[in-house]
């Protein structure tokens, strides 16, 4: 069975172990809107490299651009290279005692832990309540005796949107909080989006309880080549993470189309219905399917986690799906995720129709 690393989107090694061109792959392993794709495109080309000068090392003009969108100050904002660097400089900044991780998470999380070899527990929302966490879980939160906590939500890669975080935030006692909201702008137009921010956030924790956002350009704006992202919180910590930082971490390009996404904003969200369209018309042909247990196929913010029938595994199905050219992901190493479940975006029609054929195929192969 091919052995490719544990992230999503790795179409360049799965291309390079079929030998054949990564446009060949269609890749519903990662969790981009397919519908901003068009936009982003158009904004790219038309947007001049600027090759000749050493970027702005502060990315001050998109610093500001962000500040606006956010509505903090600007000394509020760091830049970085995608949110993977901005999740390492934060741990390593903060060098917490013990770290608390909200699960299913993201597995950059325990990975840098385990980098800088600090103690980690994780308390993993279950599955018979839909991902949510319970009065167990909070109960759990409220006595842990961690430094640091990390929560993700909208959640990947279960998609929930946590329906009690004030109740979770006012339980919280770490005194550092780290939100991932890498997924938040998918939320526009919901109470869901307002509820989820830095600002109401700063309100709701605990007196002394220092809170910091991580927010990602790869998700909505379909650009994770670009590598950018973004960190909120307390400018003096901020300060002390950028002191981590490579030089010229952000490149030129990423800052100036960092404030060109911000200007075209409403244009995408403008996709959003079609998106949101599309992941239910998927998750509705998934449930039809014999392969997946349909009270356990839900929809997340463009994408879908899916649990499939014993005994077909996560990395059997994926292997057989990418001799067809098609990438999903495979969530068994996610924190605190169980085992059997899989991932896969929503895309337009054509790419719909050959994952489902895909499937179809599978399905038949199991008879």
């Amino acid at each position: 069975m091919t052995k490719f690393p544990g992230h999503d989107g790795e179409i360049y090694a799965s291309a390079r172990a079929l030998r054949i061109s990564p446009d060949a792959l269609l890749d519903f392993s990662g969790d981009t809107s397919a519908f901003a794709l068009p936009l982003t495109r158009d904004l790219v080309h038309s947007t001049p490299y600027p090759f000749a000068h050493y970027p702005d090392s502060t990315s001050r003009c998109l610093a500001q651009a962000l500040a606006a969108h956010e509505g903090v100050e600007a000394d509020q904002v760091l830049a970085g290279n995608g949110a993977t660097e901005l999740i390492r400089m934060a741990i390593q900044s903060l060098a917490p005692r013990r770290v608390l991780l909200l699960g299913p998470l993201f597995s950059e999380y325990a990975a840098v832990c385990s980098i800088f070899a600090l103690p980690f527990e994780i308390i993993a929302a279950r599955e018979g309540n839909y991902f949510n966490l319970s009065a167990r879980e909070m109960e759990k939160i409220r006595l842990s005796d961690a430094d640091l906590l990390i929560f993700c939500t909208p959640n990947n890669p279960t998609g929930v949107t946590y329906d009690n975080i004030v109740v979770l935030l006012n339980h919280i006692r770490t005194p550092r909080i780290l939100a991932d909201l890498s997924y938040r702008e998918f939320l526009f137009g919901t109470d869901d989006y307002y509820a989820n921010s830095y600002r109401v956030y700063r309100n709701s924790v605990q007196d002394g309880v220092k809170i910091f956002t991580l927010h990602s350009f790869s998700k909505f704006f379909c650009c994770p080549g670009i590598r950018l992202g973004y960190i909120l919180g307390e400018a003096k910590s901020l300060e002390r993470m950028a002191s981590l930082q490579a030089p010229w971490s952000v490149s030129p390009f990423a800052q100036n189309m960092g404030e060109r996404f911000l200007e075209n904003i409403d244009a995408y969200r403008q996709c959003l219905p079609a998106l949101q369209s599309a992941t239910l018309n998927l998750a509705r042909e998934l449930r039809r399917l014999d392969l997946f247990d349909p009270e356990r196929v839900s929809e997340g913010p463009g994408f879908l986690c899916c649990a499939l029938q014993a005994p077909l595994t996560p990395a059997a199905a994926a292997d057989f799906l990418l001799k067809r050219h098609i990438l999903i992901r495979n969530c068994d190493n996610i924190t605190g995720m169980p085992k059997g479940y899989i991932r896969v975006r929503a895309g337009t029609d054509e790419e719909t129709g050959r994952l489902l054929e895909g499937l179809k195929i599978l399905r038949s192969a199991l008879l």
